[in-house]
């Protein structure tokens, strides 16, 4: 959908109680030809939009196959434009654990900055190979000063996901995706399973917006993640965890702070 100023998601966040949100540069150029457009100039796009609000923080995307000038175009995403962490996606074809992203990961390590890696299915144009909740665990135990984010937890596999979390420190899990979970009847589920494995500080609210406004407008997914405290499902102390504290921990950790 056509939203380059951010007006809608703007609204719908103020509609559901949402006060920031993360904004995505993935790097497509590589996999798809005709999407082949300047990847800094899509990063400098975000830093137009997040210099008019405070309601976005941007997240800089490269695929590690640019080489050297990806290497440098992250640096200066994160030292100069403002961005707080990676956006990885491996379904368009490197492992989250390919010795490529090691400088970029060593960058994170000394910034404090976090890594969020698409995990799980996606578009049938595109491999599942590298998109398995296990590509992501060599980097995690190679690299356990940087907190890694499975977006989606996996979706279909996550107790795969849930068990990585459970035993490394450093892996979290972003519920973003679960919409159609919800709508299967599964979210709660899901969710029981988390808590069970005492992951309540390791779960990470998010949106997927636009993907999956079918679903319906950001409130309505905000409602239905609070409405498993309802169920006492949640705990209120979980529910504050899962909606704001675990990513703000992550987000302005000590080590943000020390690098800037």
């Amino acid at each position: 959908m056509d939203d380059s100023e951010c007006e809608r998601l703007s609204m719908e966040m103020d509609e559901a109680g949402i006060t920031k949100s993360i904004l995505l540069v993935i790097d497509f150029g590589i996999t798809y030809k005709k999407y082949q457009d300047d990847i800094e100039e899509i990063h400098k796009c975000h830093v137009e939009i997040m210099s008019k609000t405070d309601k976005f923080i941007g997240f800089s995307g490269v695929d590690p196959r640019r080489g050297k000038e990806g290497i440098d175009l992250f640096e200066k995403a994160v030292t100069k434009w403002g961005f707080k962490g990676l956006k990885l996606y491996p379904p368009c074809g490197y492992s989250p654990s390919d010795s490529l992203l090691d400088p970029y990961y060593e960058i994170c390590s000394s910034m404090g900055l976090p890594v969020l890696v698409h995990i799980g299915p996606t578009s049938a144009a595109l491999p599942f190979r590298f998109s398995q909740p296990i590509e992501l665990d060599s980097a995690a135990h190679r690299f356990p000063k940087v907190n890694f984010i499975m977006g989606h937890a996996g979706v279909t596999q996550y107790q795969e996901a849930a068990l990585l979390a459970q035993y490394r420190p450093n892996i979290y899990l972003d519920i973003s995706g679960f919409q159609g979970e919800l709508n299967h009847g599964q979210f709660s589920k899901i969710m029981k399973w988390n808590i069970s494995k005492g992951l309540s500080k390791r779960v990470l609210f998010g949106t997927d917006w636009p993907i999956h406004r079918f679903f319906g407008r950001q409130k309505k997914w905000v409602e239905a993640v609070k409405d498993l405290e309802r169920q006492h499902i949640l705990s209120k102390q979980d529910l504050e965890n899962i909606m704001f504290n675990n990513l703000h921990q992550i987000l302005f950790s000590e080590a943000q702070h020390g690098a800037k």
